[in-house]
């Protein structure tokens, strides 16, 4: 190679405009029950955005629970860890179920902190899922992050008891929130689909008295909101993961039978609710009970909802 040539290739290689791409470090996620509805979402949401995405489970993951060693293999030097851990809520509330619906979140929650507590570089931020089933049901008003955290109820309990397990935990250098979920709409998984489906078979009407509140949100705002959450750095504590069109479970089922194109729907009484929910084995409070939240905490940090209306999610 000419000495002139050379010359020039480094010159160009060592230009200003190339320092970017040099110094380019790819951002890290680590995600705790990628596997469901809500996780294969952060991911493929994630991944499209470049982000390393790492996973936590039982097995084919980066890391599992069983093995803290892995956890904070995996957990070191990441930017954000998301926990989505739990046992499935589509399963009857009896003793052993409500259990480990608790445990399952408590245990796998309180391993992230052990693991984070002994990283020396720890992510920056833990966002824990929540419930907003934590809130009581109001009839009024919508619930905001400052109101009481007084539900009644089974998950309104294992809500309560999965915070505190993520505020006990001891990690001064990671910010943590708790993401206060309601119920999480897509195509591709979660209630929706069976929601359309219902509707189809005639079943689409209001449940029980059709009075009570259902918020919601779309799974692409709930992607859009972990990373809202990640880079607005005086974000910590609860946040409520809801659109702002929360509206009654009569409008709500007006709205899915519009969408598939169907004008009546058979309403559903209370005693068919409990009779049905029995046979497939899930409580009935899953349908009939009512959750109105809004979020004072997206409001002033200025997040824009991409389905603000269920209409639009249809």
């Amino acid at each position: 190679m000419e000495p002139a040539t050379f010359n020039l290739q480094l010159s160009t290689i060592f230009e200003p405009r190339h320092w970017c791409v040099c110094f380019l470090v790819m951002k890290t996620i680590v995600i705790a029950g990628a596997s469901g509805f809500v996780g294969k979402n952060l991911t493929r949401y994630f991944s499209e955005l470049g982000w390393n995405v790492l996973s936590i489970g039982r097995s084919n993951a980066d890391a599992t629970w069983s093995d803290q060693s892995s956890l904070m293999h995996v957990l070191e030097g990441a930017d954000a860890v998301v926990n989505l851990a739990g046992k499935s809520v589509n399963c009857r509330f009896n003793s052993a179920n409500v259990s480990e619906l608790i445990r399952s979140r408590v245990e796998t929650t309180r391993a992230i902190g052990d693991a984070i507590a002994l990283c020396k570089r720890p992510p920056s931020v833990w966002i824990n899922a929540s419930g907003a089933s934590i809130y009581r049901e109001q009839v009024k008003e919508a619930n905001t992050e400052q109101s009481a955290i007084d539900g009644t109820g089974t998950m309104a309990e294992v809500a309560r008891q999965w915070e505190a397990s993520l505020y006990a935990s001891a990690v001064p250098h990671t910010r943590k929130i708790a993401l206060r979920i309601t119920l999480v709409l897509g195509e591709d998984g979660g209630v929706w689909p069976i929601y359309k489906r219902l509707a189809r078979f005639g079943l689409g009407g209001r449940q029980g008295n059709g009075k009570q509140m259902m918020s919601w949100i779309h799974v692409q705002d709930l992607c859009r909101l972990v990373q809202h959450c990640i880079d607005n750095e005086q974000l910590t504590g609860p946040v409520n993961a809801a659109a702002p069109g929360s509206i009654s479970n009569a409008d709500f089922m007006s709205v899915v039978r519009s969408s598939v194109g169907i004008r009546f729907g058979w309403p559903a009484s209370v005693a068919e609710i409990s009779l049905g929910t029995a046979l497939i084995g899930v409580p009935k409070e899953l349908v009939l009970r009512g959750m109105w939240v809004t979020s004072s905490v997206l409001q002033s940090s200025s997040f824009r909802f991409l389905y603000p209306t269920l209409n639009q999610v249809s």
